[in-house]
């Protein structure tokens, strides 16, 4: 009789698959956070009686939620540790903070009159909080 077929531990792996494993996480996090603050200034536009409207389409917003929580919980089925989500998250929040300082000629990608990215900044370095703490909780052993 054959046996299940199981998965294979995290601590079982060679240290340089999850040294790369890190590598990857963190080059999509920074890559990812890049793309989502050029992705800010998206809206629908539209004119009706002469007159021009639009919406900000919050697309980066819900990548930065959904992909900081994916980045958490790769970085953490990789390396086996939680304290490794603060690679990608640094790696995350250094090109953020650069798209919200402006240039020497005055250019800006995250303004403050852009709300989708304030709230992209904010929720997603909270997504990364919020999936680290969900980690923790998950990785507590409880007696038995």
């Amino acid at each position: 009789m054959a046996s299940p077929v199981t998965a294979e531990p995290v601590g079982s792996r060679g240290a340089w698959v999850r040294w790369a494993g890190m590598v990857i996480v963190v080059v999509l996090a920074a890559v990812s956070a890049i793309w989502e603050a050029f992705l800010t200034p998206l809206a629908w536009q539209w004119s009706s009686g002469g007159q021009a409207h639009f919406v900000r389409l919050p697309v980066a917003l819900v990548l930065a939620v959904v992909g900081n929580a994916g980045l958490a919980w790769l970085t953490h089925r990789v390396t086996g540790k939680v304290l490794a989500v603060l690679a990608p998250f640094a790696a995350w929040v250094v090109p953020m903070l650069v798209a919200a300082g402006r240039t020497s000629e005055g250019d800006l990608v995250l303004t403050s009159d852009n709300w989708v990215g304030l709230a992209t900044m904010f929720a997603g370095a909270l997504s990364f909080a919020v999936a680290a703490y969900w980690l923790v909780i998950r990785s507590i052993r409880r007696p038995a």
